[in-house]
């Protein structure tokens, strides 16, 4: 008698290929920095949302503090 079964039968559901796994943990990724843009001030939300700003450099703001931010747009 063999233990642990057929991988092939499908009893074990659909079994994930090394490119599903890389595909969520990207998608993940997209999620955090995208949840990252709602750390944003207002002003710098609206940028993003216009097309003046795009996402990436938008997310690295969310990193700075909120006075400094008030700063940079004050320039």
């Amino acid at each position: 008698m063999k233990h642990g079964g057929d991988r092939s039968s499908g009893h074990n559901g659909n079994l994930k290929t090394t490119a599903d796994i890389a595909e969520i943990r990207e998608t993940s990724k997209n999620v955090r920095r995208l949840l990252k843009l709602n750390d944003l001030i207002p002003e710098i939300q609206q940028y993003v949302s216009s097309g003046k700003l795009g996402t990436t450099a938008a997310e690295q703001y969310a990193y700075i503090t909120r006075l400094f931010i008030y700063f940079l747009i004050s320039c």
